[in-house]
Order: structure tokens, then sequence, then C-alpha cells
């Protein structure tokens, strides 16, 4: 039986946005269901890299000017999850 390689968080995009968000890759989906299937507006895949991403889940704030506090993307090119969790909470 082969032996699955462990995803990583690229280097590049864990620099890139590690700060602001705490990220986690894998190879299924985080969130049971179907999810949205919307365009991630220039979110990377943390896996390969690509911004050919869509949106699965979300959740945002309830403020009048609210912000995401996560958000479950899927890869369009290696079909890889990513979960980014804000890391700034009000």
């Amino acid at each position: 039986m082969a032996k699955k390689k462990k995803l990583k968080i690229a280097s590049s995009i864990q620099n890139k946005m590690g700060e602001e968000w705490l990220i986690q890759v894998s190879a299924v989906a985080f969130s049971e269901g179907k999810g949205a299937n919307m365009p991630a507006l220039g979110y990377p895949c943390a896996v390969c890299e690509s911004t050919q991403t869509k949106l699965r889940f979300a959740e945002s704030s309830d403020e009048v000017e609210s912000r995401l506090v996560w958000m479950e993307l899927q890869c369009k090119d290696c079909k890889n999850y990513t979960l980014y969790k804000h890391t700034i909470v009000r």
C-alpha cells in the first residue's frame, strides 16, 4: 500500500498570510455538506499557491463592518482544501 504524502503549507503562503491567519491544509474537506461554489477573490491555495480557488464555507462577524472569521477553500488546480482562521479575535 502506497504511503500518502503529508500535505504541507507552502512557505511563501505561511510567510504572506500566517500573521493574520491560522492556516490548515487537507486532502479532504474540513466541513461536511455541499459547500458554496464561489470565487475566493484571490485567496490562495496554501498547498500549491494557486489563486484558482473556490470558497466552500465561511463565517463572518456580526459587526456592521463585518470581517471574515474563517473560510474554507478548495483549489481548482490541486483539488486540496485550505482552512484560514482569523488569528485576531475582537
